[in-house]
């Protein structure tokens, strides 16, 4: 269904007694996690209520089909019940993403205690190393490790991209991100490597005024990037670098032309994503 009818249709699940509802993409478009919360740019929308099982699954199915007409089918399954948490956790497995750098769930032990290993948790903000963009960043990082730099990760969601950095060789990070869930988050993904004291979680608008580093990662949207093209710039200071993803193959062109007067990019690219790794002129 519409974008719009979705909203109006899960306010309904809920208001039927639905206890989660979930939307999909249910067109060709794509959206993909981001650490800036926005609403995803989808034509058509799959809603989805879970409801408990002494429910009249029939019932629910009418109520919905006799309000809204472009519901054009309902589909009813049975889940058996199970230890839904246990599950969720063991879906969550160590991840290497370069040679040195692992990506490591708390609850397991590290495979390589030797590594470079993340103790970073799935939770309510973007960023468990899984993602093709930040697997991208994750391994430039590795490759060209950030000693003795400042940093600062714009979009931070979990921390990772920064907390990476700092255990890397980065002197200090800044993580920065406008969903309060993901400042928390990261603070807590901070201690959780021993790099709280490095690290500090902040909005954009709480650096500085004139502040510039050596290396700013901004893995967000592509039309996010462009808008705060100003912004990112002048966090970045003359022969500094900028990292830039959350982008799309065919986006990579637009936002390497909005920043190239300031920088000269190569491009790195995964599956249908594209790093832009840039050098201040």
């Amino acid at each position: 269904m519409s974008r719009d009818g979705s909203e109006f249709l899960s306010e309904f699940l809920t208001e039927l007694g639905a206890v989660a509802v979930t939307l999909e993409n249910g067109g060709p478009g794509e959206f993909y996690e981001a650490a800036f919360p926005q609403q995803p740019d989808w034509s058509e929308v799959d809603v989805s209520g879970l409801f408990d099982g002494s429910v009249d699954a029939d019932a629910i199915v009418d109520e919905v089909q006799s309000v809204f007409a472009e519901c054009a089918r309902c589909d009813v399954s049975t889940l058996q019940d199970q230890d839904w948490e246990r599950n969720w956790l063991s879906s969550f497995e160590p991840t290497r993403v370069s040679r040195d750098l692992w990506v490591c769930p708390s609850w397991l032990p590290p495979p390589d205690a030797n590594a470079v290993n993340l103790i970073v948790d799935p939770g309510l903000a973007f960023g468990t190393g899984t993602h093709p963009t930040t697997a991208l960043c994750l391994q430039w990082l590795d490759r060209n490790r950030p000693a003795g730099f400042h940093v600062v990760d714009v979009g931070c969601g979990s921390g990772i991209l920064a907390i990476a950095a700092l255990k890397l060789g980065a002197v200090h990070a800044w993580g920065v991100d406008i969903d309060p869930r993901a400042l928390t988050t990261s603070r807590e993904n901070a201690k959780r490597n021993d790099v709280e004291d490095e690290y500090t979680a902040c909005k954009l608008d709480g650096m500085p005024d004139g502040f510039s580093v050596q290396l700013v990662m901004a893995n967000i949207l592509a039309s996010v990037l462009i808008e705060l093209k100003e912004r990112l710039v002048s966090l970045v200071r003359s022969g500094g670098v900028i990292l830039l993803t959350g982008i799309l193959h065919d986006q990579a062109k637009d936002v390497q032309s909005n920043f190239a007067s300031c920088f000269e990019f190569r491009e790195n690219r995964r599956d249908k994503w594209s790093l832009l790794i840039g050098k201040k002129r």
